[in-house]
C-alpha cells in the first residue's frame, strides 16, 4: 500500500514538473516569436520610410530611416 501511494505521489510530482517545463518553453517560444515579429516590423517600416525619400539629395532621408530602424530594433530587445 505504501509503495502504491509513493508511486502515485512521484507520478503526480513529475507530471507537475513536466507541465512547468512545457509552460516555460512555450513562454520562451512566444517571446522569440514576438521579438522576431518586432524586428520584421522594424524592417518593413524602414523599407516604407526609404520608399518615400526623394531621388535627389536622399542621403539625409535614408540616414534618418536607418536611424529610426536602429532605434526600433533596439526597442525589440526589451521584449
Amino acid at each position: 500500500m505504501k509503495s502504491i501511494l509513493a508511486a502515485a505521489v512521484i507520478s503526480a510530482l513529475s507530471g507537475t514538473a513536466m507541465a512547468g517545463e512545457s509552460v516555460s518553453l512555450k513562454a520562451l517560444l512566444r517571446v522569440a516569436d514576438s521579438s522576431e515579429a518586432c524586428v520584421a516590423n522594424c524592417a518593413n517600416q524602414a523599407d516604407a520610410c526609404k520608399r518615400v525619400c526623394p531621388t535627389t539629395y536622399n542621403v539625409p532621408c535614408l540616414s534618418a530611416c536607418d536611424s529610426q530602424a536602429q532605434t526600433c530594433r533596439q526597442g525589440c530587445r526589451g521584449r
